[in-house]
């Protein structure tokens, strides 16, 4: 049931359509589209957190769930859904990747392991994208090609993190949308080939949303996400993103200490 950090880092893109452009655009010329589109550098440094709420369909139709995520600078985010009357949670406070998930036999708060960590870390550009400021966060982008995606031309982009993974976006030729993304992680042990696709845009405070989300893992439905509403820079508390600790074990009766037995007398 574990679902990839990834999905969270496009909940802030967003872009609007603006006119066709020439195919002989260089790799900064879309990306500087691409920023122009989302509502542009300021108003996205202006966003602070968002909260998004909203409805998935999970395993391929089988599970819906309510669901709230919340996203926050510089790098935390928090995820929540009630699937069949329990809770699960994923959650990174910058340093920490950890998840609750009673699916997986334990309702105790689980740390992630170190690979997953880094790969979460990897992605913790949420709000704002992986294309906002990429050389500060010592990225390299590329175009690679033209693809099609579901009939649409895309430029494809690859972009190399600091760390040495690799992200392709595909970027609406003409529109700058960002359409879909992929990578590949291993999360719990299993290596994943992960596809994001983003569509129905709509302005939130200036800042184009998308609102429906869906992933597939391995070329298999994991999750498709109809967000209801966003909200941005509302009250946070940042104890939220923690790690909880676990409940310490219940003392029972045989675990408490028994009384010493009276010592005997050296003479009688």
């Amino acid at each position: 049931m574990k679902l990839s950090i990834t999905i969270l880092s496009v909940l802030a893109l967003g872009l609007v359509p603006v006119k066709a452009q020439d195919a002989d655009l260089t790799i900064d010329q879309i990306v500087q589209k691409h920023l122009d589109a989302v509502g542009g550098a300021d108003k996205l440094k202006a966003i602070d957190n968002v909260k998004a709420t909203g409805n998935a369909v999970l395993m391929g139709g089988q599970v819906e769930a309510p669901i709230t995520m919340v996203l926050k600078r510089p790098t935390s985010m928090r995820l929540d859904m009630s699937i069949q009357g329990q809770n699960f949670i994923q959650a990174f406070d910058g340093t920490t990747s950890w998840m609750i998930n009673p699916f997986m036999g334990s309702p105790d708060p689980q740390k992630a392991s170190d690979e997953e960590t880094k790969a979460t870390r990897d992605d913790s550009d949420f709000i704002e994208g992986p294309l906002m400021d990429y050389k500060a966060k010592g990225s390299t982008v590329e175009l690679v090609d033209k693809e099609d995606v579901g009939g649409t031309s895309a430029y494809k982009i690859k972009i190399t993190k600091k760390s040495g993974n690799v992200q392709y976006l595909f970027l609406d030729a003409k529109t700058f949308l960002d359409m879909k993304s992929t990578g590949h992680r291993k999360q719990m042990g299993q290596e994943m080939d992960v596809e994001t696709t983003m569509a129905n845009y709509k302005t939130v405070n200036g800042v184009q949303m998308p609102f429906s989300i869906a992933q597939k893992a391995n070329g298999n439905p994991v999750m498709e996400l109809t967000v209801d509403k966003y909200e941005v820079n509302v009250p946070v508390d940042d104890a939220m993103f923690k790690m909880p600790e676990k409940p310490a074990p219940e003392t029972t009766k045989t675990d408490a200490p028994k009384d010493k037995p009276a010592a005997k007398p050296q003479y009688e």
